[in-house]
C-alpha cells in the first residue's frame, strides 16, 4: 500500500498542502518547531482516525480555524481508494470513498501506517502506560476491531471506578454499590478477556520474531526476549472463556480493596510488555545501547507482522530516529528499510543522518519553512 496523494487543510501549523509522495521514500528535513512532525501525524490521523500525540483530536485543529481536513489517496489491494476525516470540536468525521464510513471499522485495514518516534527508543525502561500505548498501537494496527473492544473495556472500567468513588465517599449505600458492581464485573471479564487475548496473541506472533531482530542488531548471541505481563507475572495461554471467570473471580476477590482505594485495582489495565537481556529485567541491567535495540528489535517485528498479515508492508513514519542510533544501528535500519519496507516518510534536523538522496521542494508552515524530498537508496 502507498499514499498516491496527501492534503491537509488547517491541522496544526502546516499551511493547505497538496502533495504526491514517491512510492518508496519521503525525507522531511528542517529544524526543530517547523512542523515536520505534525506532518508525519497528519498521515498517521488519517489512517487510525487517532494522533499518536494527543488523545483529543480538536487540539490538531490549527489555532482560530473551526476545524481541520485530511485526505489521502491509497493505493491499496489493487485499488485506488479516498481516506477522507474531519475534525471539528465535536469530534471526527470520516468518509471512505466519498461516503461516510458506517459501521467505522470499514474504514480501517486498508491502510495501515505505523509510527517510530526517538521516545520509542528507551521503550523497555519507559513507564507502564506508554508501554500500554504502544502495545495497543500496534495490536490495533494488526487487528483493527481491537479499538472497539479497547473502547468498550475503557467505558465500562471508568464506570466501575465511578461507582467505587462514591461509595468511598459514601455517596451511595454499600449495598448498592455492590449491585452496581456485580454487573460491571461481568462487563468487564467479557471485554477484559477480549482485550487480553488480543494482546497476547499479538505479543506471542512479535516475540517468536524479535530474539532474531535483536542478535541481528547487536551481533551478540546473548538473548533478549519479551513477555506479556500482568501485575502476578506472565500471562498465561488459556481459553477466552478461562479468560473471563478467572477475571470475574479476580474483580470480585478484590473488590473489598477496591472499594476502600476507590479504583480497580487489578485488571488488563495493569498490563504490561516486559523485556528481559540475559535472563534479566532489561530495564534495569541493558546499556543505553541494548535497550535502543530492543525497540528496534520490536518494531521491526511489528513490520513484518503486518507485511504477513497484510499481504503488503505498512507505510512506515520515522520521526528524527536516526539522530538517536548510533552509526552501527543507523545502518541496520537503512538496510532493512531498503529490503523490506514499502513507502516511508522519515523526518530528520540533519539530512546527513539519512543514507538517501533525491530532488527537494520546500513545504511553508506557520512557523516557518521545512524540505521534502523523494528519495530512493
Amino acid at each position: 500500500m502507498n499514499i498516491a496523494r496527501l492534503e491537509a487543510h488547517n491541522f496544526r501549523n502546516l499551511q493547505p498542502l497538496s502533495f504526491t509522495p514517491g512510492p518508496r521514500f519521503t525525507v522531511i528535513s528542517g529544524q526543530n518547531g517547523q512542523g515536520k512532525t505534525n506532518l508525519l501525524e497528519a498521515i498517521y490521523v488519517v489512517a487510525a482516525l487517532r494522533s499518536f500525540r494527543t488523545t483529543k483530536l480538536a487540539d490538531c485543529i490549527a489555532h482560530g480555524q473551526p476545524a481541520a481536513k485530511l485526505a489521502a489517496q491509497v493505493h491499496t489491494g489493487g485499488l485506488d481508494r479516498h481516506y477522507e476525516v474531519t475534525l471539528d470540536e465535536e469530534g471526527r468525521h470520516a468518509k471512505l470513498d466519498g461516503k461516510a464510513a458506517r459501521p467505522l471499522s470499514k474504514y480501517f485495514g486498508g491502510f495501515n501506517a505505523v509510527m517510530f518516534a526517538p521516545e520509542d527508543l528507551l521503550l523497555p525502561r519507559a513507564s507502564p502506560s506508554d508501554r500500554r500505548d504502544v502495545l495497543n498501537r500496534s495490536v490495533f494496527h494488526a487487528t483493527p476491531a481491537y479499538l472497539g473492544v479497547m473502547a468498550s473495556y475503557d467505558k465500562t472500567l471508568r464506570s466501575r471506578n465511578a461507582v467505587l468513588r462514591d461509595r468511598a465517599r459514601g455517596s451511595t449505600t454499600h449495598e448498592a454499590a455492590t449491585r452496581l458492581l456485580e454487573v460491571y464485573d461481568v462487563q468487564l471479564a467479557e471485554f477484559g478477556a477480549q482485550l487480553t487475548q488480543a494482546r497476547f496473541d499479538h505479543v506471542r506472533r512479535l516475540a517468536a520474531r524479535y530474539p532474531h531482530n535483536f542478535a541481528a542488531i547487536m551481533r551478540i548471541d546473548e538473548a533478549s526476549l519479551v513477555t506479556l505481563i500482568d501485575q502476578f507475572g506472565p500471562v498465561a495461554d488459556e481459553p477466552l472463556e478461562a479468560r473471563r471467570q478467572r477475571l470475574i473471580e479476580l474483580l470480585t476477590q478484590r473488590r473489598p480493596q477496591d472499594l476502600v482505594r476507590g479504583t480497580t485495582t487489578a485488571g488488563p489495565h495493569r498490563q504490561d510488555l516486559h523485556f528481559q537481556f540475559g535472563g534479566r529485567d532489561a530495564a534495569t541491567t541493558a546499556s543505553q545501547g541494548q535497550l535502543r535495540a530492543m525497540a528496534l528489535a520490536w518494531k521491526v517485528a511489528e513490520l513484518d507482522d503486518l507485511r504477513d498479515r497484510f499481504g503488503a508492508p505498512p507505510v512506515l513514519l520515522l520521526d528524527d530516529v536516526s539522530s538517536e542510533l548510533d552509526a552501527a544501528r543507523n545502518a541496520y535500519l537503512f538496510e532493512y528499510l531498503d529490503g523490506k519496507v514499502g513507502q516511508c516518510f522519515i523526518t530528520t534536523t540533519d539530512a546527513k543522518l539519512i543514507r538517501l538522496q533525491g530532488e527537494r521542494y520546500d513545504v511553508s508552515t506557520s512557523h516557518g519553512r521545512f524540505q521534502i524530498y523523494d528519495a530512493n537508496t
